[in-house]
């Protein structure tokens, strides 16, 4: 006999289960990039500080990009990866049993139908169009036969482009049109998500070999993958860098230098030694910049500098 406290227990499992197959550490970044979005739109006929409904639009925004839009490309990922991980992470809760994939599939159904639902109370159609296009890329990115990720020049730049660009110009595009500065800044950022996401490819390649997934670092080995995920992110910075001292922003340029030189060591380190605690190194130096540069760059196009 199953007491009620058991019960319980197993519904809180749960619950934890599917909060877990959306990914909650994913969905910081593309939150934080659609405000990036919103303070790119300027100061002027854009996002207003003081307004709160513009806060309250900022964080539905935030909500349609992270927890909903992300958490359905982690969820369905996870459901079409669920032998990879059962190799390169047992714990997730498709391969640990603690979620069916009859309750796996109600799950990225429920949040991709939530993303659009969302979408629509912006008012302006092109939310919508970027939302289904998202949600689109998510599909196409995990669900053969097309399943982008096992294309290697394709996967990192769909991620880059879906959780990053897309997410900045619908932040932008709550609050005013959008801008060329705004997309060239949103593309870049793009572009430099793509290189951390190669980087990612060398923690789970053996899962991948085994399982036939080309990688990257399955492809070209994992130095070699080093070498394009380095050569990414720092061109995307010095991309930036180029477009702030173009506009005039010299200390916002040598602020990006700074973040451009901090790492180097960090790289060289992981590159002589591509083991888990220098990649873990690497990203404490790293990641801090890419999400100051994130930040500069929108207060940059949005004019607050001056």
């Amino acid at each position: 006999m199953i007491t009620t406290s058991e019960q319980s227990i197993s519904l809180g499992k749960k619950l934890r289960a599917h909060i877990e197959l959306a990914d909650p550490v994913t969905w910081i970044s593309p939150s934080i990039v659609c405000f990036c979005g919103a303070i790119a739109s300027g100061q002027a006929i854009g996002f207003q500080w003081t307004s709160p409904r513009h806060w309250a639009l900022a964080l539905l925004g935030a909500l349609m990009t992270g927890p909903l839009g992300t958490g359905f490309s982690q969820s369905i990922n996870d459901y079409y990866d669920r032998e990879i991980d059962a190799i390169n992470d047992p714990g997730r809760p498709i391969p640990a049993g603690l979620l069916t994939l009859g309750e796996a599939r109600l799950n990225w159904l429920f949040l991709g139908s939530a993303t659009f639902l969302v979408s629509l109370l912006f008012g302006n159609p092109l939310i919508p169009v970027l939302a289904l296009l998202g949600l689109l890329l998510s599909v196409a990115y995990s669900m053969p036969p097309i399943k982008l990720k096992k294309h290697f020049w394709l996967g990192p730049p769909a991620v880059g482009l879906g959780y990053v660009s897309m997410s900045w110009l619908a932040g932008h595009l709550i609050f005013a049109p959008l801008t060329w500065e705004s997309a060239v800044v949103a593309w870049i950022n793009g572009a430099l998500a793509a290189g951390l996401l190669f980087l990612n490819d060398i923690k789970s390649v053996e899962g991948d070999r085994l399982h036939g997934l080309q990688s990257l670092a399955v492809a070209i080995g994992v130095k070699r993958t080093l070498v394009v995920a380095y050569l990414t992110i720092n061109l995307s910075e010095a991309l930036l860098m180029l477009l702030a001292i173009l506009w005039g922003q010299y200390w916002v340029a040598a602020f990006i230098l700074l973040a451009i030189i901090v790492p180097i060591y960090n790289q060289v380190k992981l590159y002589q030694e591509p083991s888990q605690k220098n990649y873990v190194r690497y990203l404490l130096a790293s990641n801090p910049f890419v999400a100051l540069i994130q930040f500069v760059s929108a207060f940059l196009v949005g004019g607050y500098f001056g």
